[in-house]
């Protein structure tokens, strides 16, 4: 009946009254559908205008160290620093390849809130 409320020229008095209901409580329902849609747009919108859920990581600067004593060759030494959308601000220094492959793993895998 809701649907059929909403359809152009439809009266909504003679549409509860052929139906046996009263006119003002299909009048509240159809006014609960209508905020619900309206609602349901300004979700949509707000999910499509929240800032992505991933951000560029881009290593800052990498570490000048002396050659360390063993005969191993050892992988630069780097910082990373990140601005999360939601104001979060991560640091890491000094950090070798891996470690930093690790954390850009694990910011990709976080959850930015919508709105």
């Amino acid at each position: 009946m809701v649907d059929a409320a909403l359809e152009p020229g439809v009266s909504i008095a003679g549409l509860a009254l052929s139906h046996g209901v009263n006119a003002n409580q299909l009048r509240n329902w159809v006014a609960l559908r209508r905020r619900r849609q309206a609602s349901e747009k300004e979700l949509t919108v707000l999910l499509n205008s929240a800032p992505p859920a991933f951000v560029p990581v881009v290593a800052v600067s990498a570490t000048a160290r002396p050659p360390a004593p063993s005969a191993r060759p050892t992988s630069p030494r780097l910082r990373l620093k990140a601005s999360l959308p939601n104001g979060v601000r991560l640091e890491l220094e000094d950090a070798d390849a891996e470690a930093l492959s690790a954390m850009i793993e694990a910011l990709g895998r976080c959850d930015v809130p919508a709105g």
